[in-house]
């Protein structure tokens, strides 16, 4: 098995060949399989999301698919350390330190990490037994381990993105569930 450096390299060059017109599709069927997943939402008035960064999944449309529901973004802080604030309006959101679209700190409330019902995760690659790769920065699985233990975490990929086995280390956090463009999906 190769290593998490070069499956981060190689599965970004796989999402980097994935058309703008594959992801805004998978990026609506995704959103529309999430508002449709009635049990994983019964429960759920916060939502934990990202602003798509080069060929992310992009989860705006939840906004609109979902209005009763509160809807957190990450605030990257030097350190790697991440907050969560409430945005009503994706618009609102401005460029980070990353370059990544992130709320405005006066302007975005800070919610607690305890207070969110359901986690939204990007990755570069997923196992159908939960596991994650992330970027490498650490942020996400900082930020999960510190959830309740009632929330949800859904990992959001294509499911090109979707691989046999990947490398595990003791911090790595895993997902309660995959969201492709297929649908939502329990792990094994």
């Amino acid at each position: 098995m190769k290593n998490k450096s070069q499956l981060r390299q190689q599965m970004r060059s796989i999402t980097a060949a994935a058309s703008h017109s594959e992801i805004a599709t998978a990026s609506a069927l995704i959103c529309r399989h999430l508002a449709s997943a009635d049990e994983l939402l019964e429960h759920v008035k916060t939502i934990a999301v990202y602003a798509a960064h080069g060929n992310e999944l992009d989860l705006t449309a939840l906004h609109q698919l979902l209005p009763n529901r509160k809807f957190l973004y990450p605030l990257c802080h030097k350190a790697g350390r991440l907050t969560y604030h409430h945005v009503q309006d994706p618009e609102t959101l401005t460029p980070g330190m990353m370059g990544i679209l992130e709320p405005y700190f006066s302007q975005h409330p800070e919610q607690a990490v305890e207070g969110i019902d359901l986690f939204l995760c990007p990755g570069l690659a997923f196992t159908r037994e939960g596991l994650r790769l992330g970027q490498g920065g650490g942020f996400y699985d900082r930020i999960l381990s510190q959830k309740n233990k009632t929330t949800r975490v859904v990992g959001i990929c294509l499911e090109r993105q979707v691989l046999d086995n990947l490398p595990c280390e003791p911090h790595d956090m895993n997902m309660d569930y995959l969201l492709t463009e297929r649908g939502l999906q329990k792990p094994y």
